[in-house]
């Protein structure tokens, strides 16, 4: 799949704001742990836009683990 430069650059921009255990913080999980599936959907469904930011690219990054995985 070919991503366009506009993907590029919005994913570029996403990753670049991204705050080391900010999301842990927020959900008031142990930097060192897993964050729970459930809380992930939960934050991605935030009132909070910078949250739901957080959330949904907890998601879309849980997915990136299982590339190649059997």
């Amino acid at each position: 799949m070919a991503y366009s430069t506009k993907e590029k650059h919005s994913f570029s921009r996403a990753m670049g704001h991204l705050k080391t255990g900010a999301l842990h913080r927020h959900l008031g999980v142990p930097e060192g742990e897993p964050i729970p599936q459930e809380k992930k959907e939960e934050a991605a469904h935030s009132d909070n836009p910078h949250v739901r930011e957080m959330g949904q690219m907890a998601l879309n990054m849980s997915h990136w683990s299982h590339h190649g995985k059997k």
